[in-house]
């Protein structure tokens, strides 16, 4: 991990600083604190960064903040971080203070395991405050049914959301409420893209992707029928499609956006397919690794 603050303004790095100091007051059981994310990349965006004209960009970043504690105890006591993240804004701090907090020893088993969140925050990572007792682990190879075991994991939580984001569509179309249906759709058919990715790659390489063709581009060799899913053969299956990619964005931000109730049940076949396959290529991957 890096130490350097060089590329932020130096009003971000005292207030860094100062997010440190007062996590190490508030907690006594703190043995490293990294900043992640769009302030340790150098892409994060301030308030006069947001395009208020372009739907999608109108987030603010926060300082994504991993606190690595020495026991469980403290690494899972939410209300406590919640309250340090209160304090940081009471004490004046604009930028939002996101804090995420994991005990070294679950953290060094989600390093070995080479899993994306914690690989990508290490990656990443600035430290900004060490106690220097503990050291990070590095990833190792991991035997078939290790694999198998933390694909199930990401199997279950993958494809649970695909179903519940296509209720929620089937539910949101049935009210008439098309700009929610449209986004829960989407939400399904992504969320199925990445449980194959997911369990395919072992959590090692999950995309922050929301574009649906990228993710399609990732799974197709998996299984032959997933190239024949959301045809665009021609113009209008084409502007169908585009509609639906855009959803993500638009039927959340985009006050003109709207998808008609035909195209959505024309797409939801489609999505039903998709999480068909899921079902069957990952629970036969999962097998395969757990024989």
């Amino acid at each position: 991990m890096k130490k350097s603050l060089k590329h932020l303004p130096q009003k971000k790095r005292d207030e860094l600083k100062n997010i440190a100091a007062i996590i190490c007051k508030k907690c006594d059981d703190v043995e490293m604190i990294v900043l992640f994310g769009s302030y340790a990349r150098g892409d994060y965006r301030e308030p006069q960064d947001v395009m208020e004209n372009k739907p999608g960009l109108r987030k603010v970043s926060d300082y994504d903040i991993l606190v690595v504690t020495g026991t469980e105890k403290s690494g899972r006591d939410l209300s406590l971080w919640a309250r340090v993240s209160r304090f940081c804004e009471e004490n004046g701090l604009k930028t939002y203070v996101n804090i995420t907090a994991h005990d070294i020893e679950t953290l060094n088993v989600k390093l070995s395991e080479g899993q994306y969140f914690f690989s990508d925050a290490k990656e990443e990572g600035i430290v900004l405050y060490d106690s220097k007792k503990f050291k990070l682990a590095e990833k190792r190879k991991l035997t078939n049914k290790e694999q198998g075991k933390i694909s199930q994991k990401y199997f279950d939580e993958y494809f649970q959301a695909a179903n519940t984001f296509f209720l929620q569509y089937k539910n949101a179309l049935k009210i008439g409420d098309s700009k929610n249906s449209s986004f829960q759709l989407h939400q399904a058919a992504e969320h199925a893209y990445k449980c194959i990715i997911s369990v395919f790659s072992n959590g090692r390489h999950l995309p922050k992707d929301h574009f649906l063709t990228n993710l399609a581009c990732r799974v197709n060799k998996f299984h032959s029928e997933l190239k024949t899913l959301f045809s665009q053969k021609n113009r209008r299956e084409e502007k169908r499609f585009e509609t639906f990619e855009y959803a993500y964005i638009g039927a959340r931000y985009d006050p003109d956006f709207m998808m008609l109730k035909a195209d959505q049940e024309i797409l939801d076949q489609d999505v039903k397919k998709l999480i068909g396959i899921t079902k069957e290529i990952c629970e036969a991957k999962i097998t395969e690794l757990l024989r």
